[in-house]
């Protein structure tokens, strides 16, 4: 119970009249965040969404998605890529994109979906409202997420070391509002991939360290892998071994961005691996990566 409480003792400030509330991103045909039809990947062009209210959206007790009286637009970008010639991908960083079209080739798929490949039977894992209720107000049949993908292309081919210190900078990742807002949460599924030949496994993951000063975050729920640092600035994978699966060593769960007037949150993404025996992929199997989801959500304002 005190758990659950905490975020609203952080943000006893906020305005109750909206505390039912939440703006979140739908693709159900007749709301859509993303205007049909929805893009494949790989693409490293900027995905721009429109939000919608849902009443009662922080518990799902009804999801009734209206448009909202003042529109609010959310813009996903990347720049800074250092890693700008990387076959099929152009970029080590993409929307749109997934391994296994074949042991070369990337598979192509939607920039925005809801195919997590994950059910949150605890419900647990992702929260919806900063006031809570902890574990609710995220559905993954109807919150559709931006799939992100960090192709370990550039890491093979470069024999990059693999131990769990070996961290590499793939660019930044921009969130830009189209109004000023407070306290968005960042609900991200799936920081975490895993390489197995020869019985021998590289688990590898997508970090984020926010750049944009004044803001912090704190983690809402998620599983034990979800990790923020202690400046409230990183969200980490922990130590363990990593894997692509929520229940069993990839990273997942919401994040509070705790701020008001923000427009642009930038982050820095990196990829880290554990230190597993294994290798990033080999001259035949090329294909490997970190695909994860990231889906926001806001109470109404």
């Amino acid at each position: 119970m005190l758990y659950a409480l905490l975020p609203a003792l952080l943000l006893g400030n906020l305005n109750p009249v909206f505390s039912q509330n939440t703006i979140e991103f739908v693709q159900d045909g007749t709301h859509n965040s993303y205007s049909p039809p929805v893009l494949k990947g790989p693409t490293s062009i900027p995905q721009t969404l429109r939000f919608f209210i849902n009443q009662d959206g922080n518990s799902d007790r009804g999801i009734y998605f209206q448009k909202l009286e003042k529109d609010l637009q959310l813009t996903f970008s990347f720049d800074d890529q250092p890693y700008i010639n990387v076959p099929q991908h152009v970029t080590g960083m993409t929307f749109g994109a997934a391994s296994g079209a074949s042991s070369t080739n990337m598979k192509s798929v939607p920039v925005l979906n809801s195919n997590y490949y994950y059910t949150d039977t605890t419900r647990t894992v992702f929260t919806a409202h900063p006031n809570g209720p902890v574990g609710q107000g995220v559905n993954l049949y109807t919150n559709p997420g931006v799939q992100i993908f960090l192709s370990a292309k550039p890491l093979l081919a470069a024999n990059s070391p693999r131990t769990d210190t070996s961290r590499y900078y793939y660019g930044k990742l921009r969130l830009k509002f189209s109004r000023p807002v407070s306290n968005p949460v960042l609900s991200i599924l799936g920081l975490g991939a895993t390489t197995n030949f020869g019985n021998k496994r590289l688990g590898f993951a997508t970090e984020l360290e926010l750049e944009t000063p004044t803001f912090t975050l704190t983690k809402l729920s998620g599983n034990k892998e979800l990790f923020i640092d202690d400046t409230q600035t990183k969200i980490l994978h922990d130590k363990s071994a990593i894997t692509g699966d929520c229940d069993n060593g990839a990273a997942c769960g919401s994040i509070l961005v705790k701020g008001s007037e923000i427009t642009t949150l930038v982050f820095k993404v990196y990829l880290r691996a554990d230190g597993g025996p294994g290798v990033w992929g080999t001259e035949k199997v090329t294909n490997s990566g970190d695909m994860w989801h990231i889906t926001v959500s806001l109470p109404e304002q």
